[in-house]
């Protein structure tokens, strides 16, 4: 009689084995990488953080953060470019499907960007550029406001946080997290809709949907007065059939409080931004 494997509650994966199986197929998608890399962990006072490093060190630097329900296996397709003009740093988020400390700070304080100055302090960069994605995007925005001496320019992918997430959205998250297989491929539709995705990439999110407990909160809307401290160049791209963040409502609030911010909705896309390097590039490199 084989034993049942002990779901752990209280842990973001569901059982090690699960997190290991993520884990496993990472290290197989980084092995089929054609870019030159490093990977490390630095310590900080919140857990392990896993970086992967490529580009010159003579370039400026560039942090990466995903989204949640991911890791830095998200940015490999633009790491090649990206390294060609920045020394990048794609960081696996702490409490998030990666390597990093299974620590997750609470949204309703500064932990996020106070876990992340460690990394800057750790890595040894005093400013950088920040390109997030989603929950990385908003750890992003979080770190800006609070430190704004230390970022130079800001790409937001899909942010949350300048816009109130739609709370049907979050229920129907909640609900499709507890039923397994079934769940993780309706996760994976509500995410990417339409949007022509790869199926390997499919399989590796529905792999992280099966054995990851994603942060199902809310996630806390950026009041005017914080925005208003985000001086340095901003860049958002949003699509405009996002369910998630409503990029067409997170325009207006960008337009009236931000208005030095370059905008793109991308036509017939959803809330998973990929691909747009070729709007990217022209904004860090100009």
């Amino acid at each position: 009689m084989s034993a049942k494997k002990k779901e752990n509650k209280d842990s973001i994966f569901t059982s090690e084995f699960g997190r290991a199986r993520i884990i496993e197929h990472y290290d197989r998608l980084l092995s089929k990488v054609e870019f030159e890399y490093k990977e490390y962990c630095v310590e900080t006072s919140f857990g392990t953080t896993y970086i992967l490093e490529s580009g010159s060190d003579g370039n400026p630097p560039l942090l990466l953060l995903h989204g949640s329900t991911s890791n830095s296996a998200a940015w490999f397709s633009d790491i090649p470019e990206l390294g060609k003009h920045y020394r990048v740093f794609a960081v696996d988020l702490i409490g998030d499907a990666g390597h990093s400390a299974k620590t997750r700070p609470d949204v309703r304080s500064d932990g996020y960007a106070l876990w992340l100055a460690e990394v800057f302090e750790r890595i040894g960069i005093r400013k950088a550029s920040i390109m997030g994605n989603s929950l990385g995007a908003w750890i992003a925005i979080k770190f800006a406001v609070t430190f704004p001496e230390k970022v130079d320019k800001l790409v937001l992918l899909a942010a949350s946080g300048i816009a109130s997430l739609r709370v049907c959205w979050i229920f129907r998250l909640i609900l499709f997290s507890l039923q397994g297989e079934k769940g993780a491929e309706k996760i994976t539709q509500m995410v990417y809709g339409n949007d022509p995705i790869p199926q390997e990439v499919k399989d590796y999110l529905s792999l992280i949907s099966e054995n990851y407990r994603p942060y199902t909160g809310a996630i806390p809307v950026f009041p005017d007065a914080e925005l208003r401290r985000l001086e340095m160049p901003i860049l958002y791209i949003g699509g405009e059939n996002d369910r998630l963040t409503n990029a067409p409502k997170c325009e207006m609030r960008l337009r009236k409080v931000l208005p030095h911010t370059d905008i793109v909705i991308l036509k017939n896309r959803g809330h998973v931004i990929y691909n747009v390097l070729d709007r990217v590039m022209p904004f860090l490199c100009g």
